[in-house]
């Protein structure tokens, strides 16, 4: 941390919230001078206000809030668009993720950002769980499993009765290591995960998601959610009553896009457990969440109006003959 604060700054520093801590050192290496954008919405305003109140005391701190949109991945207003182009780090504390906007995509292609999505977060993740990990820990675990997470065929199965395969030839793994520390770096910690992108309308099987959606509507699952993949488009949603919440949520759309299968995320941080939030969700460890709808970032060239995480627990993945993960249990 020599580099990152004066020796006042990092006294100060040693008394707030251990996850706040995190997310200006290890997480984004804030250094003094740089400008920190807080970007937050109508629901999430005590998220966005909270980290505000600490970033402001040691950097150049904007806070923005806008009308909460309408899902993750949708795009935020003009204003904050061109405030991601002019700042250093940019948190989004928001409802919904824009980690798949373009507006996001093209400020960490085109400028200094360094994105760290807040999204769906909960007071408590402050103090607890994912944010307390040793991130370079979780560093050392992603990249580890990275060379192996490529091939030609996927292959995922899990207890609940999940059976997929997929195509993969083509697609290279997108890291995040729950830490943005260069410009154009992106995550959304405490997430920690390899992910790939199932080559358009080869998936095929049935996924079983018994662990979360994360999403006002759903999170935790109560009630296991059975859907029918069928040429890379989920064809039939079986189940309960989160099960109808899901098909009504996902029809509200009016667009095929959504039901395409777009994400394979292994989570690989092992301080997260599911909680109905999204980052800790998505990165438990030994489960994996499956990406519905847009696919840009995976290497595919759906641009649908929605991505949807849905995890699964405790699964198996196979990549052509290597068994990546069995049982929850890393192998590699």
């Amino acid at each position: 941390m020599e580099n990152v604060l004066t020796k006042t700054r990092k006294e100060l520093l040693e008394d707030l919230p251990l996850g706040i801590k995190q997310l200006f050192t290890s997480i984004t290496h804030l250094k003094e001078g740089e400008k920190v954008l807080v970007i937050t919405d109508e629901n999430k305003k005590e998220i966005g206000e909270f980290v505000y109140k600490y970033a402001k005391e040691f950097f150049e701190t904007t806070l923005m809030v806008m009308p909460t949109r309408e899902g993750h991945g949708a795009e935020p207003t003009e204003a904050v668009r061109a405030a991601m182009n002019n700042c250093d780090v940019a948190f989004g504390a928001t409802t919904y993720s824009m980690y798949h906007s373009k507006a996001r995509l093209d400020a960490s292609k085109n400028g200094r950002l360094r994105w760290i999505g807040l999204q769906d977060y909960a007071l408590h993740m402050f103090e607890k769980g994912g944010l307390t990990a040793d991130f370079d820990e979780v560093t050392e675990v992603v990249n580890r499993v990275a060379p192996h997470y490529k091939g030609k065929t996927f292959t995922l199965t899990a207890p609940g009765g999940t059976h997929m395969v997929c195509s993969i030839e083509g697609r290279e793994p997108v890291l995040d290591h729950g830490t943005a520390t260069v410009p154009g770096a992106a995550s959304f910690p405490p997430n920690a995960e390899v992910a790939l992108g199932p080559v358009e309308g080869t998936a095929n099987g049935v996924l079983v998601f018994d662990g979360s959606i994360p999403h006002p509507l759903l999170n935790l699952i109560e009630e296991p959610i059975t859907c029918i993949v069928k040429d890379g488009f989920i064809t039939e949603i079986q189940g309960g009553r989160e099960a109808d919440i899901l098909r009504q949520m996902l029809a509200d759309f009016n667009d095929p896009t959504v039901y395409n299968i777009a994400e394979l995320g292994l989570g690989l941080n092992k301080e997260n457990f599911l909680c109905g939030h999204m980052a800790p969700d998505e990165g438990s460890f030994g489960n994996i969440h499956i990406g519905i709808g847009k696919n840009l970032n995976f290497g595919g060239h759906v641009n649908s109006p929605l991505h949807l995480d849905m995890v699964i627990k405790t699964v198996t993945c196979v990549i052509d003959d290597r068994t990546i993960m069995r049982d929850g249990e890393l192998l590699v």
